[in-house]
């Protein structure tokens, strides 16, 4: 009898700290409050608090589709799926884009109010629907955003340190996040830390890769330090911080560094004259590099977005989880991630959920280990489908039908550029992307 409540004890804690938690990894959200004009009027005037009723009112009810960001309906009815298959996360991790694409422009034709005050009043209570919404599906759960390039009251890539925004952002998310960094550091650059509660020494470093992007430019901002090397010199402290402290970090960002393969593959004309273009300026990309290898004991790996497509990077030896959208603006299907994690904080499988042809009912798209054989998400395991899917052409067209959320024009548009994406997941600077992408001995892609 003793030996056979050892086993069962043994076999709970095996159990345990195989799923130790699960949480949701949701990115891109892109919440469109014009994608009604007629109630634009509306929203400006009132508070936040009356936009649900408002919203409600309009006569569209169908979601938006490809082509076009989310309104309320898609946005409601995401929520309400991943309430439905995790009504209680451990956590969720948001990776940036709150804010729908031409937010500015969209704002200036259809408002009342043009003035600069008015926008980013009406942008701040942008931000709060879509965390109300959040919070509501999920209270007393620990939210985690990070800012997206089209998350600023001055618009794309354009958010400013020390501005109104990211102080009225801060108000907005704090109660979620519960951190102290959060409430301090996060309105000086849009960065700040987070211990999560439940998972061993589990910190989230949350940074604004705004700052370090080819197409970042700051006119809304006062003439001060680069304020791209200052939270640099900012993550290279946490991080010895956390080293110091023994904890676990994620890296949870925006814009990965390394190639923009889809501008690269579209724009950047063909070997061996590609004009291959990276996400990241050199005089950030090249720094984190060396901080981020410098502490490679201390990252477990990193959650990004900004593709809107289920994809990943692998730097200096850690991952980089790309989480698909929300939004089906870029053609690939709306999705999110259940994700699966031991208690070391270490990845052990995720699920995706989609909206297959942007139209209900949501279903389940696949799971990690099950679609790939692998029985942990890590750099082996991710480098195993790379090299795989060089020779395996049914397991090619899985992934690319995966990383569009399986969307079958966009996936039939990345799997005609597969070199690229394939050489793009491991080579994160301009030169050794070439040199992948097209060798010296042909002037044509790798086959």
């Amino acid at each position: 009898m003793k030996n056979f409540v050892t086993a069962v004890a043994l076999l709970i804690g095996l159990t345990f700290s195989a799923h130790a938690e699960t949480f949701l990894s949701v990115s891109d959200i892109h919440f469109d409050p014009f994608a009604d004009p007629s109630l634009v009027p509306k929203l400006e005037a009132a508070n936040v608090a009356q936009w649900p009723a408002i919203l409600a009112s309009s006569s569209t009810t169908t979601f938006s589709t490809y082509g076009s960001d989310v309104n309320d309906p898609l946005l409601r009815s995401a929520v309400a799926e991943m309430k439905t298959q995790l009504p209680k996360p451990a956590f969720v991790l948001i990776s940036g884009d709150f804010l729908a694409h031409k937010f500015q422009q969209k704002y200036q034709q259809y408002a009342t109010d043009k003035s600069q005050t008015a926008y980013t009043a009406f942008v701040t209570k942008t931000v709060a629907y879509v965390a109300s919404v959040l919070r509501d599906a999920f209270p007393h759960v620990r939210i985690y955003p990070t800012l997206g390039n089209n998350d600023s009251d001055c618009g794309d890539y354009a958010v400013a340190p020390n501005s109104i925004f990211l102080a009225n952002f801060r108000d907005i998310w704090s109660p979620a996040v519960d951190s102290r960094s959060f409430v301090r550091r996060f309105p000086t650059g849009g960065y700040y830390h987070a211990d999560v509660p439940g998972v061993r020494n589990l910190r989230i470093i949350a940074i604004n890769t705004n700052f370090f992007s080819t197409d970042y430019k700051n006119p809304c901002g006062k003439p001060g330090p680069d304020a791209g090397l200052q939270e640099l010199r900012w993550l290279d402290d946490e991080l010895r911080l956390a080293r110091d402290e023994h904890k676990r970090v994620w890296l949870l960002f925006h814009i990965p560094p390394g190639m923009d393969v889809y501008d690269t593959m579209e724009y950047g004309g063909s070997c061996p004259g590609v004009k291959a273009q990276t996400f990241w300026k050199d005089q950030y990309q090249e720094p984190y590099l060396r901080i981020t290898a410098n502490h490679r004991a201390t990252i477990r790996g990193s959650f990004a977005g900004h593709t809107h497509q289920d994809e990943f990077r692998i730097a200096n030896g850690a991952f980089i989880h790309i989480t698909p959208s929300i939004s089906p603006v870029f053609g690939n299907n709306p999705a999110f991630e259940i994700v699966h994690i031991n208690e070391n904080a270490e990845v052990l499988d995720y699920t995706a959920h989609h909206l297959p042809n942007v139209t209900a009912p949501w279903a389940r798209e696949y799971a990690f280990d099950e679609a790939y054989g692998q029985r942990r998400y890590d750099t082996a395991s991710l480098a195993a489908i790379d090299s795989a899917m060089h020779d395996n052409t049914t397991m090619r067209t899985q992934f690319f039908t995966f990383m569009a959320a399986g969307a079958p024009k966009s996936a039939a548009d990345a799997l005609a550029s597969w070199q690229g994406y394939a050489c793009g997941f491991r080579m994160l600077t301009a030169s050794s992307f070439m040199t992948c992408y097209c060798p010296a001995s042909t002037s044509a892609p790798p086959h």
